[in-house]
């Protein structure tokens, strides 16, 4: 129970509908197809019936396979809420199918393909983990353990074939297609294109193979897939890009390609150098195709689908479907605002068959993959979760313009972002055939126009679907027919008032929780954070078929969705449960969270109520009682009470370790032993160090003008009699988490956290094999890369193969005016600012900074010439506030990572008017004492700030120290750049570079 958030089973009638992922026939009797929420259905008649097996998990299985008649093998996984892991699953049988055994748990990642060469010896793909880094996994004893084969690359894979030889074809995500043998992963052969995955790929013969993907992506290979060429799907003229194909079968000639949408095959008879089309009886997504001969086959795909041929393709019939359409599609901008409370009841509760859509995606250049939409949906209900490839994004809090925006999807579609888009929303609800479809809302004050933009399309999109005459080629290509949506309803903004109001809170039984609660996974899932969402949800009608007056009970009201019949689930027998105690269970839990955040408001009645939280979780199902603590430790973290939010942390990792969340308490801390930022700041803590009398004031401090210095400065760290380290309990947590949670100790952002610690309690030959392990993961990786910086570093040669800054000592202070005439600026050597999301090709406005130092201060200058499109004020001349919100403004942060132990950082953050915010690691309560000033001319503008080294770390720096540092700038509604070059809109210390004081 703990292993999963989740606290009710997967209802029964979810099955029904699954998402089916692959089949494998032993001979032309005997089949297995596996799928979504566990399920795998059996046959022994040639699919005229097929029964379900139960799997004893709910885990979602992508690949099944058999070496003969009786030992078979399934894989699979799913992502884990609030963290970017997953966890997988191997089942195995010795009968044929009719059983399933759930191998011992391994810590696996989320597995996408398998195949076995006998009983004993096999291969898997999949995503990477901290244990298995590079996503290929071998096995000698039948799947019951796995190792991790080496790589020099670093990327997920999807599926792949084994050649003649044993050598491996793996098909991976960004056009990624590679060679394997058991030394590992090579180079890859060809990257076809970073924004489309590659899906599947098959071998026939000794060296031909032809590999699927996204957009319309078919490649063969004659060579083994040492080099491939890329085909035209011949019949799919004008919609080729609008197809992507997940399912490729080989014999001989014959080729069979389907995918989304899956109305149709397509069917090569001489090795794929040419296709027709096979016209199927469903419009929903195929996933896997498998034929026994060139006449006898099967196809499976989402909502249950099985489809059976017996003339190689030319005609199919249905043999099972749980459903036909979709009831409710959701078309948004950004899977987390998905309304996932509104997914768990039409879709958990009530059983509309629902599916998402994210017309956005993550740009390639971020390394932020997709996010695990389809995960975050299932667990709520629903069967379909897709984002677009083709429309790639920034992250929103850039705030871009609607026609910035635009742009980036005009070079991904040839010109035409709009346009593309505005087809392939027709093409989605043709193929889907919703009664209601659910989008962003339109803000009239353009505050997201990003949301307006998929508003409008949307909008013309459903009038579009229901014309003859729009589109045509999706009629006559992929057999797609006019569609009319009876209803389009947009999600209103937090405090506004719609014509529907759906209260979260209420009780489900059919899932045997709030909808709040189990929404709250779902989102999880998709951001990877706990996040608390409003209690209630209102909602907006923009259109509808028939005549609507006053509120609604719900977005279905009026219409016809009957239980059972294509678009709806048959009604679900209701379990027995205590809907008091879940109620009262729901609300204790809301009003602990609203109680945590009316507490950090609070100084005086702050400690009393937090001091009562910890027993009254004790009340609460373990899941929801770990959700609650780790939120009073996130919160308390921000108000910089670090002893009450490591006292939760332990709390959440001694009680509950099997939970994915004692992962985050666990990394956090490690932090807060090792971290010199977070003890140094901490180190007034009632918990750990007694105050002495603080010592006088010398007279001697720097005069500071209000309107440029803040107030509040920490004390003196010599008026405490001991550091805050505590080693002994450290120490406990290591070997508390070495017994319970491996995994996390193998966490590479960890590693040189682990280091420091081993260091500290005399133990470095074991701490710094935390920090040769990271060698092993390759050159691409970034902590490989840093791991060699930190042993060049440690043998004591400051030349390393790092992006560096030099600091210059200077014992001359600088006058701060904004004004770099001072001697320090003058032999400092200027730095420019790199790529980020902007680039100096694409017209950015350049940026550089220097850097200084004496025996008191750090000093940085940073110059930036002024943006076109951004309006500037004139330096006002009210005093400055702390924490300053510089979200709409042109802006620089300076990231300092003083122990380089990659994981921990002081954020501070300066605009053009010299306005400033600072954080350290989430704690929004550090506020040190730094001194800025800003200056400005028609076409630049200039900081200078001194930072007291007294603020930072207690102590002067000697020349040859060495810090983590990175700095970027942000331009609201333009974009970002940033040292050392970075295209993420908030840069993590694995993207930091080197400061080194000379």
């Amino acid at each position: 129970m703990l292993a999963s958030p989740v606290a009710a089973e997967v209802p029964g009638t979810w099955y029904l509908d699954a998402q089916l992922n692959d089949v494998s026939f032993v001979d032309d009797r005997h089949g297995i197809a596996v799928g979504d929420h566990g399920a795998i259905w059996q046959t022994d008649d040639g699919g005229l019936e097929w029964r379900q097996v139960p799997s004893g998990t709910d885990a979602h299985l992508t690949s099944v396979y058999f070496t003969d008649p009786r030992h078979g093998w399934a894989v699979g996984g799913h992502q884990q809420p609030y963290s970017t892991q997953t966890r997988g699953v191997v089942l195995t049988t010795g009968d044929g199918g009719m059983s399933w055994k759930l191998m011992p748990e391994q810590s696996l990642p989320k597995l996408t393909g398998m195949r076995f060469e006998d009983t004993r010896h096999g291969w898997a793909v999949g995503h990477g983990s901290h244990l298995f880094p590079t996503g290929l996994f071998e096995t000698s004893d039948g799947g019951r353990s796995w190792r991790s084969l080496p790589g020099t690359q670093n990327t997920r894979f999807q599926k792949f074939a084994v050649l003649p030889g044993g050598e491996l074809l793996l098909a991976g995500v960004s056009g990624n297609l590679s060679l394997a043998d058991r030394g590992g992963i090579r180079k890859p052969t060809i990257l076809v294109d970073p924004l489309r995955d590659m899906q599947d790929i098959v071998v026939a013969g000794a060296k031909d193979a032809t590999a699927v993907g996204e957009g319309g992506l078919i490649l063969n290979s004659n060579n083994a897939g040492t080099s491939w060429e890329v085909v035209a799907p011949g019949p799919l003229q004008q919609t080729d890009r609008q197809v992507d194909f997940y399912a490729v079968e080989r014999l001989g000639k014959h080729v069979w390609i389907a995918g989304d949408p899956g109305s149709f095959v397509l069917h090569s008879s001489d090795g794929g150098q040419s296709f027709t089309t096979q016209k199927l009886p469903t419009t929903t997504t195929i996933r896997a195709i498998f034929f026994r001969n060139e006449t006898t086959g099967w196809a499976v795909g989402s909502l249950g689908t099985i489809l059976h041929t017996n003339d190689g393709g030319q005609t199919w019939t249905v043999q099972r479907q749980g459903g036909q359409r979709l009831a409710l599609l959701g078309i948004f901008h950004d899977a987390s605002i998905i309304p996932y409370e509104l997914v768990s009841h039409h879709a958990g509760s009530q059983g509309y068959l629902t599916g998402m859509e994210v017309i956005n995606r993550p740009m390639p250049q971020t390394g932020t993959p997709r996010p695990p939409l389809a995960d975050a949906l299932l667990h709520s209900g629903a069967n379909v979760g897709h984002t677009a490839w083709q429309f790639p994004a920034y992250n929103a809090k850039l705030k871009l313009t609607g026609d910035q925006m635009a742009k980036t999807w005009d070079a991904a579609n040839d010109g035409q972002g709009l346009a593309a888009a505005e087809s392939y929303l027709v093409q989605r609800i043709r193929q889907w055939k919703p009664t209601v479809v659910l989008t962003d809302y339109a803000d009239p004050t353009g505050k997201d126009p990003l949301a307006y933009m998929v508003n409008q399309l949307v909008l013309r999109a459903v009038e579009k679907a229901s014309e003859a005459d729009s589109f045509p080629e999706q009629q006559s290509e992929l057999g797609l027919d006019p569609w009319t949506v009876a209803r389009v309803c947009s999600v209103v903004p937090e405090g506004q008032n719609g014509s529907i109001t759906l209260n979260a809170t209420q009780i489900s039984p059919q899932l045997a929780m709030s909808l709040s609660e189990h929404a709250g996974v779902s989102r999880g899932i998709a951001t990877g954070q706990l996040i608390d969402a409003p209690s209630t949800l209102e909602l907006k009608v923009l259109r509808s078929s028939g005549l609507i007056e006053g509120r609604l009970s719900d977005i279905f009201t009026g219409l016809s969705v009957p239980a059972g019949k294509g678009a709806r689930r048959p009604p679900q027998q209701m379990s027995l449960v205590d809907l008091a105690q879940l109620q009262r269970t729901a609300q204790k839990r809301r009003n602990m969270f609203e109680m945590i955040n009316h507490a950090m408001k609070d100084e005086q009645r702050g400690a009393l109520l937090l001091g009562q939280m910890l027993k009254l979780s004790e009340d609460l199902p373990p899941a929801r009682s770990v959700e609650v603590l780790s939120h009073l430790a996130e919160k308390a973290n921000e108000s910089g009470n670090l002893s009450l939010a490591a006292d939760m942390h332990h709390q959440i990792v001694s009680t509950y370790p099997s939970h994915v969340l004692a992962e985050r308490s666990a990394a956090w801390l490690l932090a807060y032993y090792a971290s010199i930022e977070i003890q140094f700041q901490n180190r007034s803590s009632a918990e750990f160090a007694t105050p002495t009398a603080p010592k006088e004031g010398t007279g001697d401090e720097e005069p500071s003008d209000a309107s440029e210095v803040a107030t509040v400065s920490f004390d003196d760290p010599t008026n405490y009699k001991r550091p805050t380290k505590s080693p002994e309990r450290a120490a406990k947590l290591i070997a508390e988490l070495s017994q319970n949670m491996p995994q996390v100790l193998a966490d590479p952002s960890l590693a040189f956290l682990l280091e420091r610690l081993h260091a500290e309690q005399g133990h470095s030959r074991q701490g710094e094999s935390y920090i040769r392990r990271l060698l092993n993961l390759g050159q691409e990786n970034p902590w490989c890369r840093r791991a060699q910086w930190e042993l060049v570093l440690g043998r004591g040669n400051s030349r390393v193969d790092a992006p560096v800054v030099a600091a210059n000592y200077d014992e001359s202070k600088p006058v701060l005016d904004g004004r770099l005439n001072d001697r320090v600026w003058q032999t400092g050597k200027p730095v420019d600012f790199q790529a980020g999301t902007l680039s100096p090709e694409s017209g950015a406005p350049p940026a550089a900074m220097i850097v200084g130092f004496d025996d008191d201060y750090l000093y940085l200058a940073i110059r930036c010439m002024k943006s076109k499109n951004f309006r500037y004020e004139a330096p006002g001349q009210r005093p400055r506030e702390r924490d300053a919100d510089l979200q709409t403004s042109d802006r620089v942060r300076i990231y300092l990572d003083l122990d380089r132990d990659y994981a921990t950082s002081y954020c501070l953050s300066v605009d053009y008017r010299g306005r400033t915010a600072d954080s350290l690691s989430g704690n929004l309560a550090w506020n040190p004492n730094w001194y800025v000033a800003a200056d400005q001319d028609s076409a630049t503008w200039t900081i200078e700030a001194a930072i007291p080294f007294k603020e930072l770390s207690g102590q002067g720096l000697a020349p040859g120290d060495t810090w983590g540092m990175a700095v970027q700038r942000v331009l609201v509604s333009e974009g970002t750049e940033a040292w050392p070059s970075s295209a993420l809109y908030e840069m993590g210390p694995s993207e930091f570079g080197l400061l080194q004081f000379q």
